[in-house]
């Protein structure tokens, strides 16, 4: 069965240190907020974590210092708001690309349009993961984006249950580990950030004959 399937984990998004001050209830409210996650999405960008300032933020928002400040404490809070929206904007992508598998398609053709969906969500919203993969040093992880990441696994693992006699690995919870971070770290630049002249397709390919060696070769 194509993993068409997986609901995401509900979990609490913030820890407390990092939790907005209240939840806007009334649409004048929410669109308040929703400009100054926009508007702090863009500061974020232009200057990164350390050069930050609620008073520009405010700036590019078009609120005033007070109307942000009932809403983030600090920056810290209003920059995990920001990670936090964008990783439910990725699970969200992620699982839709799942949905889209016909139920006719080959293990790699699955892989390919994994790896594929990633950078095309990349390309959309690279710079920013970029920037906040930086402040993640002054935010600390937080539950709910390991919760995401599992979610985004079990559609992994659902897919190579799918095409258990295509794989050799005998352990399905260890391939989809092992696969999980690989892909992860080659599309979201894990360890290494990605060379300018490694293109998509490039990337693509070898990404395919990392995954399908491990799959299918004892």
């Amino acid at each position: 069965m194509p993993p068409t399937r997986i609901r995401s984990t509900k979990v609490s998004a913030l820890p407390e240190r990092l939790r907005p001050r209240k939840a806007p209830s009334q649409r004048r409210a929410k669109h308040l907020v929703s400009a100054v996650l926009e508007a702090g999405s863009r500061v974020l960008l232009e200057r990164g974590y350390e050069r930050l300032s609620m008073q520009r933020v405010a700036q590019v928002a078009g609120v005033s210092p007070g109307s942000l400040y009932q809403y983030f404490p600090d920056k810290a809070a209003l920059v995990a708001a920001i990670v936090d929206a964008m990783s439910q904007r990725e699970l969200a992508f992620q699982l839709e690309q799942f949905g889209k598998l016909p139920a006719e398609a080959t293990l790699l053709q699955a892989l390919e349009l994994m790896v594929r969906s990633l950078l095309t969500f990349q390309r959309q919203e690279g710079p920013l993961m970029r920037r906040a993969l930086e402040a993640m040093q002054h935010l600390g992880r937080f539950p709910a984006l390991a919760a995401r990441a599992t979610d985004a696994a079990a559609g992994l693992r659902l897919l190579l249950e799918a095409h258990r006699a295509e794989v050799v690995v005998a352990d399905l919870d260890l391939a989809t580990h092992v696969l999980a971070n690989a892909i992860h770290s080659l599309t979201h630049d894990g360890v290494l950030a990605r060379p300018d002249s490694l293109d998509d397709e490039t990337l693509v390919r070898e990404a395919l004959r990392l995954t399908s060696g491990y799959l299918r070769t004892r």
